[in-house]
């Protein structure tokens, strides 16, 4: 069952085929200490690469294993791939949107982008450009299927997503996921702090996105405008798509850019909907349309493995388009305990 975000009522989700694009990305701030759990201590920067692989092979060339947390919590990318395998996607893509190196045995487009730097610092990235790419991606991108699905890895993204859209005006406490179940909320709201102090005042919107954001939000801002116009575009993510969505309602009234919103929907998983520590909703009311936005009523009920119920107690929830491909996959008439048992399957245990 796919609910709204807004009263839990059944909603429709996009039929058909979809093509899956994940975008992949580093930004720098993922390497504060302590910030996000989304990968393996001191490799988290490779978190995107691992993940483009699985998701694309159902393994991992880059490293002995697929990313998982400090405490053993698998990529939600397992959820992923395992629809993939049961239900194909029409075509399945990879944007490198700054990778440490291309993933292996990926269907790759690459932007010639660099990972971001960190917001914590005084260095920036060309945010304008980042975004011009999206809309120009958007514009000539050959759909596959029925509609695409954009899904992210991007560690450290809700950092950086918060501080973008801080940047931007709108209220942003207490409505950001974390990948942790208890949040390091002083720490994520001190790098918030410090990344708004680098923006010079009265600077223009891409000045403060280049200080604040990552590519992965600019692009995917750009990429949905575009799009929008000539076929329907699922954001497979939490609250980092959530600012995406209000980054290109930003862009767009700025500088003019007709696009259609019928056409776009947000779809998440349960565990962001349920997250108390979060407020997606919260974030989505900000926008000057409606939004059709929604989640996939999954949980890891029949899991036989211990560190898969870690995700109904609140951990990582979200990635790599779960929440979109569980959907999708339930669209598609496959059941729960079919998808818990191909991630079982994958991580070699049936």
């Amino acid at each position: 069952m796919v609910r709204s975000l807004f009263d839990r009522a059944p909603f429709a989700f996009a039929q058909g085929r979809a093509d899956f694009l994940l975008a992949a990305a580093v930004t720098r701030t993922c390497e504060i200490p302590g910030i996000t759990q989304a990968g393996i201590p001191g490799q988290i920067p490779l978190t995107p690469v691992l993940d483009a692989e699985f998701l694309c092979t159902g393994r991992v060339y880059s490293l002995d294993d697929p990313a998982k947390t400090a405490s053993g919590i698998p990529t939600p990318g397992l959820l992923t791939r395992a629809v993939h395998e049961l239900h194909p996607f029409a075509s399945l893509s990879v944007l490198d949107l700054g990778l440490e190196h291309a993933p292996r045995y990926c269907p790759t487009v690459s932007f010639g982008f660099t990972p971001t730097p960190s917001i914590d610092k005084p260095e920036s990235f060309d945010a304008e450009e980042t975004f011009e790419a999206g809309l120009d991606f958007g514009r000539r991108y050959r759909l596959s299927g029925d509609f695409a699905v954009v899904g992210e890895s991007t560690p450290g993204g809700t950092t950086t997503a918060q501080a973008a859209v801080g940047a931007l005006g709108y209220d942003t406490a207490g409505h950001f996921a974390s990948s942790f179940r208890h949040a390091p909320a002083a720490l994520k709201a001190d790098t918030v702090r410090r990344a708004l102090a680098t923006v010079p005042p009265g600077a223009g919107t891409f000045a403060r996105l280049g200080q604040t954001a990552d590519r992965t939000l600019l692009f995917t801002a750009g990429f949905m405008l575009t799009a929008s116009r000539r076929f329907p575009v699922v954001l497979g993510g939490g609250t980092q798509m959530a600012a995406a969505l209000l980054i290109a309602d930003t862009l767009a009234r700025q500088l003019r850019i007709a696009f259609d919103p019928r056409r776009l929907t947000l779809c998440t998983t349960r565990w962001i909907a349920d997250d108390g520590a979060s407020d997606i909703a919260a974030l989505l009311r900000q926008l000057s349309f409606d939004v059709r936005a929604c989640y996939a009523d999954f949980l890891y009920t029949d899991a036989t493995v211990p560190v898969l119920r870690r995700y109904d107690e609140g951990e990582a929830k979200e990635g790599v388009g779960a929440g979109a491909a569980l959907a999708y996959g339930l669209g598609n008439g496959l059941s729960p305990a079919q998808i818990t048992a191909r991630v079982e399957r994958l991580m070699g245990v049936a």
